[in-house]
């Protein structure tokens, strides 16, 4: 946890950001979405090696973790992939992915996913 802090308080530099961006299914376009900020500063980011900011690497760091417990919650990559594309009632009637752009609907998406986990229908 306190390497997360650190990552976190530190920025994200480059190379960790590209790593992470190859690692989960979403485009360029849906990580600027998430992150508030434009897809050409996410360009400049990887081009000039610069680090993330403060928020902006907190919810990077937080969206990898919520997609690994939804991958473990599902057992299953692509089944996990498709109910974040899907319009879930649980959350209000809209893909969970749309959700990932503010903490309070990373908490959604991520309480979702534990009543999915003890069996509560979502």
């Amino acid at each position: 946890m306190d390497e997360l802090i650190h990552l976190s308080r530190e920025g994200l530099d480059a190379a960790t950001f590209e790593e992470i961006v190859a690692r989960l299914p979403f485009s360029l376009q849906e990580w600027a979405q998430f992150l508030g900020v434009s897809e050409r500063t996410l360009i400049r980011v990887r081009k000039e090696n610069k680090s993330l900011g403060t928020s902006a690497s907190d919810k990077v760091i937080r969206i990898a973790q919520l997609y690994q417990k939804g991958v473990d919650v599902f057992r299953d990559e692509d089944k996990f992939c498709h109910w974040l594309g899907a319009r879930i009632m649980a959350v209000g009637g809209v893909a969970p992915k749309s959700l990932l752009d503010t903490s309070f609907g990373l908490e959604l998406v991520d309480t979702t996913l534990g009543q999915i986990e003890f069996g509560i229908f979502a």
